[in-house]
């Protein structure tokens, strides 16, 4: 930090003078003041027009929003949370700093003990702040409001907007996904609950416009890429909305349309998934557009029916991807969202959208016409027996890379049954550098194939395309009464060396029997380029379930069987030499995870075929075990016959299963 420097940096002769429109309705006093360049009293006149034409009562017929990403101790109420920010302890990703009372808050310090650097960052985006105004909404404690104010001009003070150069990932304070969420999520929300307060002095006013002017300038020139942009592009055009005495609000409004409706093409894939392939930033990317668009209609600006439509297709991804619980899934960085909380606020901006009828108020003329759904560019099969909560769901992941925040898991399955994510995977975790962060990213954390002891390793040579967007992934599927297929392959190299020899094809078969649900692996595993050299093949399993009986030819668990036809089996649970497996996270904060069990099937071939088969049970209850699979490991082969603990069996053939 620049001690010498204090911000804003805009002086009062550039502010009023380069700015301001200060032939804007109302602004006459403002702009007499400043042509006797009497700056003091043009604060003050400046000041009390704010105070005078700042519309709270309309802004805050928008609902309010919980800020995303923020933390409060454990068991903690608001209240209890507004006091503890008053005493100037605040909470960044779950860690608390505890400044002192009587101490200023040191906004690029950093508390944890291992440098986590999104500690600083989140900070700067004003969530407890945020709090603090709700929470004054709520009583009108004018201490909060002194807090909100001290925090403020603490913040604008000591965090200096960087130079016009500097680009949209740098600095502690101010990188411009901050920015974003800060001018689209947080500010305006602290601005309309304090600005008529006696806390909120003329120079904090006048400052705070000071440093709306600013972000202004970094989002309109430094903006980044994918969700980053959104969230950017949202903080630019309520900049333009909420600020029009801007001589530029105008024109950042219209980057921000243009850019927002652009992006939609862009980054959202034919069949609704945005182009970073998590849960967590697709339903970001929609948030984003939905503060944009309640703030312009609010404010009486008019939204594209186009970009409606074109939202409405990305809403209902989620809907396509929906567990029996009601949830989404955490895929790559992802995290298990409650759709229909969800769609009861995208509601608002799409209200007459058929699945948001259906899923908040059980319309049954917006039922999805499908039950199992395949997205065919973004390459996800979701297979389901229904739409119920006691039905069961499975996934086979043929996805291509993604934008940004991958794992490396291509054709990875999960199944969620008896109300419960039974086959999981180690999920998402905090953004740090630790052994459990490079797990959660890896081949070896998901449901899928290591070849030598190596994991998949697309990043080492990935490079997004624009043209990506329109390109199909290789998912095969077909969907029928009984039984669903979906099927992909892995080519693209494992290990450092990204070795394209060992290819992995995968083909899934979900039957879709409510009570006796099955959910049949094969996976062929071959070497293309040496009909000799064998490959040590690791096949995993990631089911959180406590094991009951363990044999060479299954495994019970307390509500599945799995069974495998070769390969020599083995459960791994919390292993942190020589590497870590068997882990879930339990949460994004650090040290959110817990041991599960990881099901490793190895064989040694040059090609072969493996058969794995799940069969789940409700716990304790008396059923037809599965106890073993027989299949020839011969890849050209498409028997498979399934054995049953009453001495009974059932021959099936992939070429029946497929339709």
């Amino acid at each position: 930090m620049d001690e010498k420097k204090l911000g804003p940096l805009l002086s009062d002769e550039q502010f009023f003078g380069e700015c301001l429109n200060l032939d804007y309705p109302g602004m006459e006093a403002v702009k007499e003041a400043v042509a006797d360049k009497n700056y003091s009293l043009a604060k003050k006149e400046m000041a009390s027009y704010i105070r005078k034409t700042l519309d709270a009562d309309r802004f805050f017929e928008i609902p309010y929003e919980i800020p995303e990403n923020i933390y409060k101790l454990p068991g903690e109420s608001d209240a209890k949370a507004a006091e503890r920010i008053c005493n100037h302890t605040l909470v960044s990703v779950g860690v608390p700093c505890e400044y002192g009372k009587e101490n200023t808050v040191d906004w690029e310090a950093n508390p944890t003990y291992n440098g986590y650097k999104e500690w600083t960052w989140q900070l700067s985006r004003h969530n407890d702040i945020k709090l603090l105004a709700h929470e004054y909404n709520k009583t009108k404690n004018e201490k909060l409001a002194y807090a909100a104010a001290e925090l403020m001009d603490s913040w604008m003070k000591q965090a200096v907007c960087p130079d016009a150069d500097c680009v949209g990932y740098k600095t502690k304070c101010w990188r411009t996904i901050e920015c974003g969420i800060r001018m689209g999520a947080n500010w305006p929300y602290i601005l309309f609950t304090f600005y008529k307060t006696p806390a909120f002095t003329d120079d904090i006013l006048i400052d705070w416009y000071k440093s709306v002017y600013e972000h202004g300038e970094r989002l309109s020139k430094n903006h980044m890429t994918g969700n980053w942009l959104i969230m950017e592009m949202n903080g630019l055009g309520q900049i333009g909305i909420l600020y029009p005495q801007f001589k530029k609000s105008a024109k950042w409004l219209q980057q921000a349309l243009e850019s927002l409706e652009e992006e939609l093409d862009r980054q959202i894939y034919p069949d609704g998934f945005q182009y970073e392939l998590t849960t967590n930033y697709h339903d970001v990317v929609i948030n984003n557009y939905q503060r944009f668009i309640e703030v312009a209609y609010k404010f009486g600006k008019t939204i594209p029916d186009t970009l409606l439509e074109k939202l409405s297709r990305a809403c209902e991804l989620d809907i396509k991807l929906m567990m029996p619980d009601g949830k989404t899934p955490d895929l790559n960085d992802g995290c298990r969202r409650d759709v229909k909380g969800s769609y009861e606020i995208r509601k608002r901006i799409i209200p007459n959208d058929k699945r948001a009828k259906w899923i908040t108020e059980g319309d049954e003329t917006g039922e999805p016409e499908y039950t199992s759904a395949a997205m065919p560019w973004s390459g996800f099969a979701a297979l389901r027996t229904g739409w119920e909560q006691d039905d069961t769901w499975a996934l086979m992941d043929a996805a291509p890379f993604g934008r940004a925040h991958q794992h490396e898991d291509k054709l990875s399955v999960l199944l969620y049954t008896n109300g419960k994510f039974l086959l999981t995977e180690g999920g998402n975790y905090a953004y740090d550098e630790s052994e459990m962060r490079s797990y959660v990213l890896s081949t070896r954390s998901h449901n899928t194939v290591r070849v030598d002891g190596q994991d998949q390793n697309r990043r080492k040579t990935y490079a997004w395309k624009e043209e990506d967007i329109k390109k199909k992934s290789n998912l095969e599927w077909n969907f029928s009464k009984k039984w669903d297929y979906a099927k992909s392959a892995y080519d693209e190299g494992y290990g450092e060396d990204q070795d394209k020899a060992p290819v992995h094809e995968r083909a899934s078969y979900f039957y879709r029997d409510k009570n006796q649900p099955l959910l049949i692996t094969v996976d062929r595993l071959s070497d293309i380029k040496s009909s000799s050299k064998t490959h040590n093949w690791d096949i995993l399993w990631h089911i959180d379930s406590e094991v009951e009986k363990q044999t060479d030819d299954y495994i019970r668990f307390a509500d599945a069987d799995i069974a495998w036809s070769n390969g020599e089996t083995s459960i791994i649970v919390g292993q942190e030499t020589p590497e870590w497996q068997g882990f879930i996270a339990t949460g994004t904060k650090q040290g959110m995870y817990r041991a599960v069990s990881c099901i490793d099937t190895k064989v040694n071939a040059n090609a072969v075929r493996i058969v794995t088969v799940l069969a789940p049970h409700k716990a304790g209850t008396q059923c037809k075990h599965l106890v073993g699979v027989k299949a020839s490991s011969d890849a050209a082969n498409m028997d498979i016959t399934l054995i049953f603990d009453d001495g009974s069996e059932w021959a099936l053939n992939e070429n029946t299963l497929r339709g």
